[in-house]
């Protein structure tokens, strides 16, 4: 059984995890609720972490809590803005992350608990170029053609 590829054709680009990291359990908690409760994210977990970074020249290590945030792309813009302002830290730290595949059930699931009106069918393989305009010429050949003898 092989592996199967780290992103396929037709990966899936309804659903977008974000991640950022916040000073402590109390703002994560108001974070996750804020941003679930303005629908800029369908589900949002809390994880402890510890992190080390430069900071003003010098390294800092610091216990933080680690806020996952599942949305779609219609509210991405937002819930990136909704991080930025209210986010305690001067620089902080919004990051999205590439999702290859979701469970279809799940992005169903996501996509109704945001925006019921976002809802689209199964991602299609999509063809290299698209159609052709009316009256555009066949592109070249890439073989020789078969010579007659």
């Amino acid at each position: 059984m092989t592996a199967p590829p780290l992103d396929p054709t037709g990966a899936d680009r309804r659903v977008r995890l974000v991640f950022c990291s916040l000073p402590d359990e109390p703002t994560a908690v108001a974070m996750a609720d804020a941003v679930v409760r303005r629908q800029l994210a369908a589900c949002a977990q809390i994880s402890p972490i510890r992190s080390t970074y430069w900071w003003r020249g010098r390294v800092e290590t610091a216990s933080e809590q680690g806020l996952w945030m599942k949305t779609t792309p219609k509210r991405l813009g937002a819930l990136f803005a909704y991080l930025a302002k209210h986010h305690p830290y001067d620089v902080p730290d919004i990051h999205e992350i590439h999702v290859p595949r979701v469970h279809e059930p799940y992005v169903n699931w996501l996509q109704a608990a945001i925006d019921p009106a976002s809802r689209e069918g199964p991602v299609a393989p999509r063809r290299r170029g698209g159609p052709r305009a009316p009256g555009a010429s066949l592109p070249p050949r890439t073989r020789a053609r078969r010579r007659r003898r």
